[in-house]
């Protein structure tokens, strides 16, 4: 048992680093590129694009919760070594992820032609490049959808570094690309159809990572099994419940904030749903790939590891959140407006509400992990479902009075009832884990750290007042430090830090001794 959780570790742990990297491209390239875009497009046809971006971000409840139910399904059969029926699974969803590609296109031209050209606010110019946009980008979800079987794969078999590895290279491409169209004058509809070359390309990528981790690999039309769909759907209906409220608790702001103030306003809010996703992203890195780890784990029975992953996973990402969160939030006022410009303070508040909601949903990703494992799934997807129907009527109702900050609001308020008082009791039962205990074990270093990351943010605004977005970037990193110092310090106790040493000595060895050759079975 504890052999199996350590292999497990070393893979997350592994994973965790190269997705911090991942993280990192994402981020450095999104910061420079994000003003660069701005200024070459114009606020306000850079708005137009955001705005249909946010369309096409519920393209993707096509998928119907299915990816992660793969990922569930291929793990039970692997952990029986049952290759045929790998296969199968994968085969089945190819195609019906290829179905799903041909409705992507269907759906995507009734929003052209009928959605689209009566958008309030919209001119007959704009109409007509957000039609164009949207036709590439449905493209690439196309064709996006098949392909997803693949990740699926690698997932499940916990080869995190390679599918991190093919996502930075596409992002890296994208940046050059971007940077490329732009600097040679083109507009925004060749920028969009460049980008989503390369990331057709990377599709390839995750092709040649799958069979690289899982060599007996075959798709094949003549694999696919009615029985494997209905396995599968009848577990993924849950989790696509919870996808379609996801969607709508982050992605329906802009659509809100368009329709009632206008695509300027859109540009102004995403500066705070940007930063915001890069708060979760920052964060979530750990979390996002504890999915297959906690379900192999749930396959087994082994309950002594889905305690310690509901344990370990939640002071990890508190403790990530708390530190990013802190910084951010400290010096939101000065980061935007040199990062972005004076027009654009107007995120500062929505940023501020955002962050404390992306610290619930961050801090949370492992009580929902372990209730999926455990099968609680049903109330998991009541939770998020309900959160997301108050969050839209309350940014209906606030974004006429409180303007951006009501809608931001709105996104907030129901993540903390539904997450902290429901979802975490009941993760807690079904592990054998004393609420109170949960939350004292996971969020001491995370307060120690954030109690010394506020008083030095405070003592570093009054003494030295930002003039540049470099400066603020300095002065985070100094309250960062000051934050991890004190939570090395004082916020782990001495028997959790000499098992944090220890866990990353043992990273480093795996790292060493673990042969290249791909796994053809199930890791123990």
């Amino acid at each position: 048992m504890e052999r199996d959780l350590s292999a497990a570790t070393n893979r997350l742990l592994a994973g965790t680093v190269t997705k911090y990297l991942l993280l990192a491209v994402n981020v450095g390239t999104g910061v420079f590129l994000m003003p660069f875009t701005v200024r070459h497009l114009g606020q306000s046809e850079y708005g137009l694009w955001m705005l249909v971006a946010s369309m096409t971000y519920y393209f993707q409840l096509l998928d119907m919760g299915y990816g992660n139910g793969i990922v569930r399904h291929i793990v039970a059969a692997d952990r029986q070594r049952d290759i045929l029926t790998v296969n199968r699974i994968v085969s089945t969803f190819f195609c019906v992820y290829a179905v799903v590609g041909i409705a992507a296109c269907f759906v995507s031209a009734a929003v052209i032609a009928v959605v689209v050209p009566r958008f309030p606010g919209l001119t007959p110019g704009q109409v007509r490049t957000a039609q164009a946009i949207l036709a590439i980008i449905s493209v690439r979800l196309a064709v996006g959808f098949p392909m997803t079987v693949f990740g699926a794969v690698t997932n499940a078999r916990q080869g995190f570094v390679w599918n991190n590895a093919v996502a930075i290279a596409t992002v890296v491409a994208s940046a050059c690309i971007t940077w490329v169209v732009l600097e040679e004058g083109y507009g925004l509809i060749p920028l969009v159809a460049a980008t989503t070359g390369v990331n057709v390309l990377g599709y390839v990528g995750y092709a040649v990572t799958a069979r690289r981790v899982f060599p007996p690999l075959t798709i094949r039309p003549s694999l696919f099994s009615r029985a494997q769909w209905r396995d599968v759907a009848s577990f993924s209906v849950y989790l696509f419940i919870i996808q379609i409220a996801g969607q709508i608790s982050f992605n329906i702001d802009n659509v809100v904030v368009g329709a009632f103030v206008g695509t300027a306003a859109v540009a102004v809010y995403t500066v705070a749903l940007r930063l915001g996703e890069y708060q979760r992203r920052v964060c979530d890195q750990f979390s996002g790939m504890l999915f297959p780890v906690v379900v192999r784990f749930g396959e087994e029975g082994n309950l002594y590891a889905l305690r310690q992953a509901l344990i370990e996973g939640t002071r990890v990402a508190v403790t990530l959140v708390a530190a990013v969160s802190a910084c951010l939030i400290g010096f939101s006022g000065p980061l935007i407006r040199h990062w972005m410009g004076p027009a654009f303070e107007g995120s500062v508040v929505p940023f501020v509400l955002l962050a404390v909601a992306g610290v619930i949903v961050v801090s949370q990703a492992a009580v929902c992990n372990v209730l999926i494992a455990v099968g609680s799934h049903r109330l998991l997807a009541a939770v998020w479902l309900g959160e997301a129907a108050v969050n839209f009527g309350l940014s209906l109702l606030l974004v006429r009075t409180m303007g951006l900050a009501g809608v931001a609001l709105g996104t907030l308020v129901p993540l903390v009832f539904g997450h902290l008082f429901v979802l975490l009791p009941r993760a807690c039962r079904a592990v054998g884990v004393d609420v109170w205990a949960c939350i004292r074990d996971t969020t001491r270093p995370a307060l120690v750290g954030a109690a010394a990351a506020t008083l030095v943010c405070l003592v570093i605004r009054e003494a030295m007042p930002a003039a540049t977005t470099r400066v603020v970037l300095a002065q985070t990193i100094l309250t960062t430090a000051a934050y991890f110092g004190a939570v090395a310090a004082l916020g782990l106790t001495p028997d959790v830090r000499a098992r944090y040493l220890d866990q990353a000595r043992a990273l480093c060895a795996w790292a060493a001794i673990r042969p290249s050759r791909p796994r053809t079975g199930v890791e123990t």
